[in-house]
């Protein structure tokens, strides 16, 4: 190996370690953190050294009511990563294997979804829950109530036609032969057989990657909940609650109980980590070939 090309390959290497600290020392902050006391905390001159497990602030924490919006944040997000692939996964394959007129025009349409700021729809979204017919002491014009605001329907309703899955699974399609519809047509299977059966188990690395980017969606999911079921503490997600848990580590008297926050916020961010380091090969694969090739 010639000189230069060890110079270089010793600089990349110690760019990558350097920059790779860079990225994990906020999160092993954390972690360590989280096992320390507040007044050895506060001794931290780089990385908290922790002297006790401090196991009894993780049980405090997971009573203030986090246990509960774990379970029904781990709901929410079941459930829309159980309407994301099947809705990606049906219209994909339609917009890919099926032949009708103005196909590509509707596809087109469709993707224009993904153009709009969710932002701009926060308003529109917001009346429309609130002026549901028959809800919340509304008549059948949506009038008199508050509609679906405050309950538990509001932060399910919604968002059942994703485009960017549609997007990505229409793509993964036009990657794989159509050879394979044909044969399943001869055995006699039906659409949703061929769908799921035949050409769902060869779209893994998309499955996975859109179920992690879901997941990770409804995870961190916090103007919609905090503007439509705030004030209904049983109804808060992750995201939410962690806003009034951690509010409650500061004392009046301006000082902060530093593990406290550590712990909880520990909490918060294990599981769409742990879920994306798991699934990472598959999220990766995913998302840069859009499917695999027959």
């Amino acid at each position: 190996m010639k000189r230069s090309q060890l110079v270089l390959r010793i600089l990349t290497h110690a760019f990558l370690i350097t920059t790779s600290f860079i990225m994990v020392y906020p999160v092993l902050f954390m972690v360590l953190g989280a096992f320390t006391t507040n007044h050895r905390f506060l001794e931290t001159v780089v990385l908290p050294i922790p002297n006790t497990l401090n196991l009894d602030m993780f049980q405090r924490a997971l009573q203030s009511g986090i246990s509960e919006s774990y379970i029904f944040t781990l709901m929410r997000a079941g459930f829309y990563i159980v309407v994301t692939l099947a809705v990606g996964l049906i219209c994909g394959y339609i917009f890919s294997k099926l032949n009708f007129p103005g196909k590509d025009k509707v596809f087109i349409l469709l993707l224009t979804g993904m153009l709009l700021p969710g932002i701009l729809m926060l308003i529109p979204t917001y009346l429309m829950m609130s002026w549901w017919p028959n809800a919340g002491g509304n008549n059948w014009l949506g009038q008199g109530g508050h509609g679906l605001i405050g309950s538990w329907a509001v932060l399910f309703i919604g968002g059942w036609v994703p485009p960017f899955a549609i997007f990505v699974m229409r793509q993964s399609f036009d990657m794989l032969p159509t050879e394979y519809q044909d044969a399943a047509k001869m055995d006699g299977a039906g659409i949703f057989t061929i769908i799921f059966r035949v050409y769902g188990p060869m779209l893994k690395p998309p499955i996975v990657a859109l179920t992690i980017l879901v997941f990770v969606a409804n995870w961190n999911d916090y103007l919609w909940p905090a503007l439509t079921v705030g004030g209904f503490p049983e109804l808060y997600p992750i995201a939410v609650r962690m806003q009034y848990v951690i509010i409650a580590d500061y004392s009046p008297l301006g000082e902060i109980n530093y593990p406290a926050v550590m712990v909880k916020t520990f909490l918060a961010t294990w599981p769409p980590a742990a879920l994306y380091f798991l699934l990472q090969r598959y999220f990766v694969q995913g998302l840069v070939s859009s499917g695999l090739k027959g």
